[in-house]
């Protein structure tokens, strides 16, 4: 339980306060208890005296312990979210300078730059409003050099995205995915250690696929056998078809069966682009 022990002059302060005509009343009430509390009033006789939950009277003690009058007179009620129009632009800066990892730490952070108090719920709206969303952390790896990444996402890259967003191009991303198969082996209550079957050796399941870059349409070649120059090729047969008439744009990485002869030759016959990405950049596919 707090217990305060105020000096006469903090007392003397809460008392003109109380008195003050520009000091809230919901901020007297505050007052209120604490000059209650120091009388020596036990805590559920305040309680019922202000129409509070004790909790509520333990917290009103604990946030003047912890900053004194000007903490108790704090106005905290939340605005609305249109409140901080004019600030959007100093916060979408601050945000992608230094991203928040939680709702709590954005609203922290919208407090000290603009002095308005959110709620969690409310700071990530306005999360939401300036485009962010809540996405997992990736690695680029430590040998990329980052010039050679702008130099190809502002020549090459973009200039091609910019076509395929007025319809004058189809743009696809193109990679392959491998899963292990087998069976998920989670933590269950037993009278003794289960053994599950699954599959023998290391089983793939391996799909090559191309993502369209704005509609997000995926188009996939799927095998248990190993991704080839020949699971490119017949990917590459499935585009030209889907697209005919209209270039066609494909990024791809730098694997070995993606650059060899035969893709390239197979493209050329298709009337298919290869973009081929920087080394060591996955954060640009």
């Amino acid at each position: 339980m707090v217990k305060l022990n105020l000096s006469s002059s903090e007392m003397e302060d809460i008392e003109e306060a109380l008195d003050s005509p520009e000091v809230m009343e919901k901020f007297k009430v505050k007052l209120l208890v604490l000059r209650m509390h120091v009388e020596g009033v036990e805590h559920g006789i305040i309680a019922r005296a202000v129409g509070k939950h004790p909790n509520t009277i333990t917290s009103y003690l604990r946030e003047y312990e912890q900053g004194g009058l000007s903490a108790s007179l704090e106005d905290r009620a939340y605005k609305p979210v249109s409140a901080l129009n004019p600030f959007l632009d100093c916060l979408r800066c601050s945000f992608m300078a230094v991203p928040p990892s939680t709702a709590r730490q954005a609203a922290a952070r919208i407090a000290a730059l603009t002095r308005i108090t959110l709620s969690e719920e409310q700071a990530r709206r306005l999360l939401k409003r300036l485009g962010m969303r809540y996405r997992k952390s990736a690695s680029v790896p430590g040998k990329h050099d980052p010039q050679m990444q702008f130099d190809f996402l502002r020549k090459e890259l973009e200039p091609r995205l910019r076509e395929a967003a007025q319809g004058m191009r189809k743009v696809y991303f193109v990679d392959a995915a491998h899963f292990v198969l087998g069976c998920f082996l989670g933590m269950i209550w037993s009278l003794y250690r289960l053994f599950i079957k699954g599959a023998s050796g290391r089983q793939r399941y391996n799909i090559l696929g191309a993502v369209d870059s704005h509609s997000k349409e995926v188009v996939t070649v799927r095998t248990k056998d190993n991704i080839n120059a020949l699971s490119i090729g017949l990917l590459m047969e499935m585009l030209a078809g889907k697209h005919p008439g209209i270039p066609v744009t494909l990024v791809m990485d730098n694997a070995r069966y993606q650059r060899c002869e035969y893709v390239r030759t197979r493209a050329a016959k298709l009337g298919l682009e290869l973009l081929y990405l920087p080394p060591y950049s996955p954060n640009l596919n």
